[in-house]
């Protein structure tokens, strides 16, 4: 890797950030299941990277 692609990279604490403004919002999966950010509670959920973003269920595994 080039230290110019290096540069195109942001830290780890910048992806936190980004994630932190999910704190507290409250989503319905495609599957009917409920995902809470930041709650103890709140179900977990996988999110693929690629071309296409796959968020995947943590409780019946559907994948939308």
């Amino acid at each position: 890797m080039t230290k110019e692609q290096k540069k195109a990279y942001r830290p780890t604490q910048e992806l936190r950030e980004l994630l932190g403004i999910l704190s507290r919002k409250k989503f319905i999966l495609d599957c009917g299941h409920h995902v809470t950010f930041n709650e103890v509670l709140g179900n977990n959920l996988t999110i693929y990277n690629g071309s296409e973003l796959r968020i995947i269920c943590s409780e019946c595994g559907y994948c939308s």
